[in-house]
């Protein structure tokens, strides 16, 4: 995708926003009476912008001293006796834009004369490219650079009139508060084109037309806007009113402007124009979509900050639910109502850790945010709202569970959780849910159990969506773990092979894969990576430092009830340090 013409002063930073007036062309100025008809070399370069007229010997010919968009004004006598090209090659590397030449009266003659006149310096300009005028001897350097100060002044003026109509109109559409679809709607009519605005993610926050205009099918316009906004947000593309190429397919082009608030990008206003429109319709465009900009971006800003306050209070509300932070009934059924809680309601929790890990920077946060509504959004005909939220790098999902919906609907709701987060944020995640509870303390039981599936999948082989249910004997084991005798039977299995093995725990790895294979050497070896014979030499050991057989059966059985209750143990001690009210 091509970035056209960034409309500004050639001088300025291509990072600040700029009018767009519609320049004062060489044409243009070679159309006023007073240098009518007087082009005899370089049309060419005819289009090219005028913002100001210099004499020659202000033209030094030094290209790092450029004079972009000057016209330079001399004397016919700097073309005489083969001068000509020197002083062409001389304002060319400048940068000037075109050579304005006053005759002298003595070279007064017919237009076909004229045209005859200085071949050399002719023929240098068409070389170049540049524009070169046979003035008449009435128009000395006072009265052309008076008509060019006259012709960009003019045409500045104009474009901030213009600039300030469609900023007021705009701004009574925003004091309103009527909402970026109206803001949208306004320069849609102003510019009498489809105006098309999209968030920094690249998703479509409006897409409005007059009621007499037609609306290109939104998909491949907002697929070009999004490679856009990637590239402002690289700073790669300057943030004014870019013209952009053809969207293939729609046969628009987007005049596209940065929303900006607070010295970021936070999105992109387009007016989507019909190819080879008229020239003065596409800067009165720019205007608009830059002015529309402006305000969108304070629309955006409004809404931003109305939108987190309100995701503050929601997270609050439900990090204190998963908690069981709730002791006052009355406070519960307060806030419940407001977030449409139900305090009778059944409810399954949904913890999802993303792999890798998402990262605290501000647009990372803003399309986890995202994530956590379009989550909330997967089940809008349910009778009750999904509440979801970020807690500790992980979204925490309360879903409303009708009565009589089976396990594998719970399941289903997990991996749609899973489809979102893969989609909105490019990453895996891993999804645990815990067992269906009724009001506040069946969800504070659910997300602990979500908590400890989340946790046992870290360390144990288990899908990416996971339910505590699918963790049956870690479920059964659970009160043993709890129980003085559970950790203690542990500890004593386990105590010996940890301190034969000082760090390695190498002993421990291998008595594990022994007993995953069920007993099979040969298997175990290929699973560590090691040699039959060094496997074999190890739990030869195992055994003397348990004092038991590594190859009976009850053994390893205990070995096993041993790691597991260890397991469990490991990560009911972490949640209840962390889900433990604060002082």
């Amino acid at each position: 995708m091509a970035q056209a013409e960034y409309v500004g002063s050639p001088h300025e930073s291509p990072h600040r926003h700029a009018p767009a007036p519609d320049p004062v062309t060489v044409s243009d100025l070679l159309a006023e009476p007073l240098l009518r008809n007087t082009l005899v070399a370089g049309a060419t370069g005819a289009g090219r912008a005028v913002r100001w007229c210099l004499p020659l010997s202000e033209i030094t010919g030094d290209p790092d001293a450029a004079e972009e968009g000057v016209a330079v004004h001399a004397h016919a006598d700097n073309l005489r006796d083969g001068a000509g090209p020197a002083t062409v090659e001389r304002v060319v590397a400048s940068g000037a834009v075109a050579l304005l030449v006053r005759l002298g009266r003595a070279d007064v003659a017919s237009p076909a004369e004229l045209r005859a006149s200085f071949p050399e310096a002719r023929a240098a300009a068409d070389a170049a490219g540049l524009p070169l005028a046979l003035l008449p001897p009435t128009a000395d350097y006072r009265a052309v650079s008076q008509l060019v100060a006259t012709k960009v002044l003019a045409q500045a003026t104009h474009v901030l009139q213009y600039s300030d109509r469609v900023h007021r109109s705009l701004g009574e559409i925003h004091a309103r508060g009527a909402g970026i679809p109206s803001l949208a709607y306004g320069m849609a009519r102003m510019g009498e084109s489809p105006v098309m605005v999209v968030d920094l993610d690249g998703t479509v926050l409006a897409y409005e037309t007059t009621a007499a205009g037609t609306k290109p099918a939104p998909e491949p316009v907002a697929a070009v806007l999004a490679r856009h906004v990637e590239g402002l947000v690289r700073g790669e593309l300057p943030i004014g009113a870019t013209v952009l190429d053809p969207v293939a397919g729609s046969a628009v082009v987007p005049i596209a402007a940065a929303v900006m608030f607070g010295g970021e990008i936070s999105g992109l206003v387009a007016v989507l124009e019909p190819p080879h429109g008229d020239p003065h319709d596409r800067a009165q465009r720019r205007i608009i979509a830059e002015e529309g900009a402006v305000l969108v971006g304070s629309e955006m800003l409004r809404i931003r900050s109305m939108t987190e306050a309100e995701e503050r209070t929601r997270g609050d509300f439900v990090v204190e639910l998963v908690h069981g932070r709730f002791a006052d009934g009355g406070q519960l059924q307060a806030r419940a109502r407001h977030h449409g809680f139900s305090v009778d309601g059944t409810y399954a929790v949904y913890v999802a850790e993303l792999d890798p890990p998402a990262s605290d920077d501000v647009r990372a946060v803003r399309r986890f945010n995202a994530a956590a509504r379009a989550v909330e959004r997967l089940y809008p005909e349910a009778a009750l709202p999904t509440l979801a939220t970020q807690i500790g790098g992980n979204l925490v999902v309360v879903h409303p569970v009708a009565n009589g919906v089976d396990a594998a609907a719970v399941r289903d709701v997990a991996g749609a959780v899973r489809r979102v987060l893969r989609e909105r944020l490019d990453a895996e995640a891993r999804v645990a849910f815990g067992r269906v509870g009724t009001g506040a303390g069946g969800v504070a039981t659910s997300y602990r159990e979500a908590r400890t599936a989340l946790a046992l999948g870290r360390r144990i082989d288990v899908p990416p969506v996971a339910g505590y249910d699918d963790l049956r004997i870690f479920v059964a084991l659970r009160d043993l773990a709890d129980s003085e005798n559970g950790r203690s039977f542990a500890a004593e299995m386990l105590a010996p092979l940890r301190r034969a093995d000082g760090n390695a725990r190498s002993l421990e790895s291998v008595v594990f894969a022994y007993i995953a294979e069920s007993g099979n050497l040969n298997a175990a070896a290929r699973r560590l990576g090691l040699h039959r014979n060094t496997t074999l030499y190890k739990l030869d050991r195992v055994s003397r430092v348990l004092g038991m057989d590594i190859r009976s059966a009850d053994t390893q059985f205990m070995v096993w009830l041993a790691h597991h209750i260890d397991t469990l143990t490991q990560v009911n001690d972490s949640l209840d340090e962390e889900l433990a009210p604060p002082p």
